[in-house]
């Protein structure tokens, strides 16, 4: 929850509001992610002890969540956390509903926008995009 709440605190505050910003953070229910976690493809990043990101997909190449800390983005831990996501699809397609802060970063990784959307979080209002990438698979 540490990294989410930094990450969004920090890094998508040029992109939303601070309205937008607490709603989303406030939407955050720990018991659900667990759930989650447990029942999907999750990996996390750590640098020197420290959890610096993580991500967590499901089967049908939905990319969920990802998160990196402040500090530590650019240094290509998100581009190894969608990558091994990818990697464990068992499908030739992978989505995210990127925020406007992740879309430049999933846009370099080769996702297409294919739908600008507004998303209702605590009473406000978030744009994100939905975004798909075709995966190279020699076979499935």
């Amino acid at each position: 929850m540490h990294v989410f709440r930094e990450s969004i605190s920090t890094l998508c505050k040029k992109d939303y509001t601070p309205a937008q910003i607490s709603a989303w953070l406030n939407c955050a229910d720990k018991a659900k992610w667990e759930r989650e976690f447990a029942s999907r493809h999750t990996t996390v990043a750590i640098e020197n002890g420290k959890i610096v990101g993580f991500c967590d997909c499901e089967d049908s190449g939905h990319i969920d969540r990802l998160y990196v800390m402040p500090g530590h983005e650019g240094k290509g831990i998100g581009s190894m956390l969608v990558k091994d996501a990818e990697d464990s699809f068992l499908c030739d397609l992978s989505f995210v509903e990127a925020s406007v802060t992740a879309k430049p970063f999933f846009e370099k990784l080769g996702y297409q926008t294919t739908l600008m959307q507004q998303v209702a979080r605590n009473g406000e209002l978030l744009i994100n995009f939905k975004m798909e990438k075709r995966l190279n698979r020699q076979s499935l």
